[in-house]
């Protein structure tokens, strides 16, 4: 069965069904295809190294390289990722020992994430909702309450723009990306009271949550990193500019380990063009889930206006 979907400006083909907003059809900027299952090995991929990050214990999680007409993204003992240069048309073999289902959890979020990269976009480790007319994106590494604060928002009559990756064009203009927040067990409480035809477990563990989708380009109001915490009861915000704005903002990359001097300089420029025009806000937020509706509403108020 072939699948057709809109997601961070591109039109994406798939023979797998993913988590992405529906598309209309047109020409694909992505095409992505299942080949043969085979084992990924942990051998050191042929020619230049764009990007590879190793585990606590000195093993490989991913490597991406490229090699004359060829770019390859390996994730050893679980799939790889083969295609052009710029990953648009894409192979993906699957290691037969492997969970199979972590195939779409790669493919939307770190294949998708890196294709962007490649083909000149930025790319925000973040949530995103919309707020009214504009877009909030929440920024931060994993674990640090993106999706958790995203899906509150949605329960609080915001629409889900992106999870996790996002996708920012030069002037500050996001695009939808997603269909569903992916929730850590700790936040499975936002699921509550949820049809159940909207929440399933996915195979790393987490709770997708269905959300009210938006599916048009925003502006971005504002980039939010959160800070949740136990002890604080209300929310409280801190404005960040300038350099120290960039340099807490460039702490997030959705990709991590890039070797690539080109790929960096210009995620580096992109992020210092963006601070210079987009509100950049470091958020206390009192710990949830469950959040006090006043939480929610302070948070929009303080960094929405």
């Amino acid at each position: 069965m072939d699948f057709t979907y809109r997601a961070h400006g591109l039109m994406v083909w798939s023979d797998v069904e993913l988590a992405l907003p529906a598309g209309d059809g047109g020409g694909p900027h992505l095409v992505l295809r299942r080949g043969a299952d085979r084992e990924v090995p942990r051998a050191a991929l042929p020619g230049r190294c764009l990007a590879e990050l190793a585990k606590p214990d000195g093993r490989v999680f991913y490597t991406l390289a490229t090699d004359g007409d060829r770019t390859v993204l390996r994730y050893p003992g679980l799939c790889e990722f083969a295609g052009d240069p710029l990953l648009r048309e894409v192979t993906y073999h699957l290691d037969p020992a492997a969970d199979h289902g972590l195939l779409t959890v790669l493919a939307t979020g770190a294949l998708l994430a890196v294709h962007l990269t490649l083909n000149s976009h930025l790319v925000l480790h973040a949530s995103a909702v919309r707020a009214g007319e504009r877009a909030l994106a929440f920024v931060g590494a994993s674990g640090m309450g993106k999706s958790t604060l995203a899906a509150a928002l949605c329960g609080h009559g915001c629409d889900l723009v992106a999870d996790d990756v996002l996708r920012v064009d030069p002037g500050g203009l996001v695009h939808p990306g997603s269909t569903e927040n992916r929730l850590r067990m700790a936040a499975r409480g936002l699921a509550d009271g949820a049809a159940a035809a909207d929440v399933r477990p996915t195979a790393d563990g987490r709770l997708a949550l269905r959300s009210p989708v938006y599916a048009d380009t925003l502006p971005l109001a504002a980039c939010v990193i959160p800070r949740p915490s136990r002890s604080a009861v209300d929310v409280s915000v801190e404005r960040l500019t300038g350099t120290r704005a960039f340099l807490r903002m460039s702490q997030f990359p959705r990709v991590l380990g890039w070797r690539d001097p080109a790929v960096m300089d210009f995620a580096f420029q992109g992020l210092a063009d963006l601070v210079a025009q987009v509100p950049v806000y470091e958020a206390t937020v009192p710990w949830g889930p469950p959040f006090r509706d006043q939480v929610l509403a302070d948070l929009l108020s303080a960094v929405g206006r």
